[in-house]
């Protein structure tokens, strides 16, 4: 199954909301679960399970701190102050930083693959919503995918565009919970963050593209234009 997601204007479906509530409150009960281990371990011997809690704590905390930075460009987009700022950026540069980027880096880095680019390859883009969407992206694929498994995401330049690529192996067959009555098989695509994200490469002039396939194995195309 492929599709282009469409870039309505996500902003009027009353779900986005409902959405991101249930993220935050499933970040801040999965804190509050890895505190109450924490507690628990305290005093015994119980190996590096406290680090682990600790570094589950970190990992939560980034995700919070990346959906507070959805919400503000949401509520700019809803108070009608939002103001798309455009400029030529250096993708291979601004795409390096941003993998490398704290606190994202140690997420970012073993998911992604950069390819390398002889010549500057420059894009119009707003750094800001474009980093958004990349963040996005690597967060929705790694909800959905099976457990410990990494999603991966390969940045390639091609003919007049540059490419991400999103690969991950779903944790569920796509007619549970992605399937609902009204909507069928292609409930992938009519997930508000799936419209968000089409609408943010929009803005850019791009497009964005869902492949799925029969069983859990899940393709998304970004691809937003560029010059070498």
């Amino acid at each position: 199954m492929k599709s282009s997601v469409s870039a309505q204007n996500f902003l009027e479906d009353s779900r986005l909301i409902e959405d991101i509530f249930h993220e935050l409150k499933s970040i801040v009960a999965s804190i509050l679960s890895s505190v109450e281990l924490i507690v628990l371990y305290d005093g015994k011997a119980m190996g590096n399970k406290i680090t682990r809690q600790a570094e589950s704590i970190k990992a939560q905390v980034i995700e919070l701190d990346f959906q507070l930075q959805n919400i503000r460009i949401i509520q700019h987009m809803l108070d009608k102050t939002f103001q798309l700022k455009r400029k030529m950026t250096n993708l291979h540069f601004f795409l390096g930083q941003l993998v490398r980027e704290e606190p994202y880096n140690n997420l970012l880095s073993p998911a992604v693959e950069l390819q390398h680019s002889k010549i500057p390859v420059e894009a119009n883009i707003d750094e800001t919503v474009m980093r958004q969407l990349v963040l996005n992206l690597f967060f929705w694929m790694q909800r959905h995918s099976t457990t410990h498994q990494i999603p991966k995401m390969v940045f390639t330049f091609g003919s007049g565009y540059f490419e991400v690529k999103g690969t991950f192996y779903a944790n569920y067959i796509f007619s549970s919970p992605f399937k609902s009555s009204e909507r069928g098989d292609n409930e992938i695509l009519h997930q508000p963050i799936c419209h968000m994200m089409s609408y943010f490469a929009a803005l850019h002039d791009g497009t964005f593209e869902i492949l799925a396939e029969p069983e859990k194995n899940v393709v998304v195309l970004v691809k937003i234009p560029c010059r070498a």
